[in-house]
């Protein structure tokens, strides 16, 4: 009995999920980026600026809702993405720059960034 139970509950998981794609995503595992940090030099001074870089790895667009470093939302903000995305969604290879403020100044040292997108979340580490 329980085994004829037990057939029926996965068949109704199997039917479930072939209706229903979006609920067995997290099977895929976190989103895929490249992040990185670069720094630039701005006028008047020649003063170093960082720019935190997210590059999609995702074969399919992915949008990225928010960028938070070391668990400090002053870290980041999205309005000084170069260019502002604005919820469009990114593409394989498309990157997005950040800018993060002036290096040692107001800028974050960046530890850990969470990118969290329509996908799920992703953490990335600085050594």
């Amino acid at each position: 009995m329980f085994r004829y139970f037990f057939v029926l509950v996965i068949a109704g998981g199997v039917i479930y999920a072939a209706q229903h794609p979006e609920a067995m995503r997290f099977l895929d595992g976190p989103p895929d980026f490249k992040v990185w940090i670069e720094q630039t030099r701005i006028s008047p001074n020649n003063a170093r600026y960082d720019i935190l870089n997210v590059q999609s790895r995702e074969e399919k667009p992915i949008i990225v809702k928010s960028v938070l470093m070391n668990d400090d939302p002053k870290c980041v903000n999205l309005s000084n993405a170069i260019p502002k995305k604005d919820g469009a969604p990114m593409v394989l290879g498309e990157t997005q720059r950040i800018g993060l403020g002036l290096y040692g100044v107001t800028a974050c040292n960046p530890v850990k960034v969470v990118i969290s997108t329509d996908r799920g979340d992703s953490t990335y580490r600085f050594e």
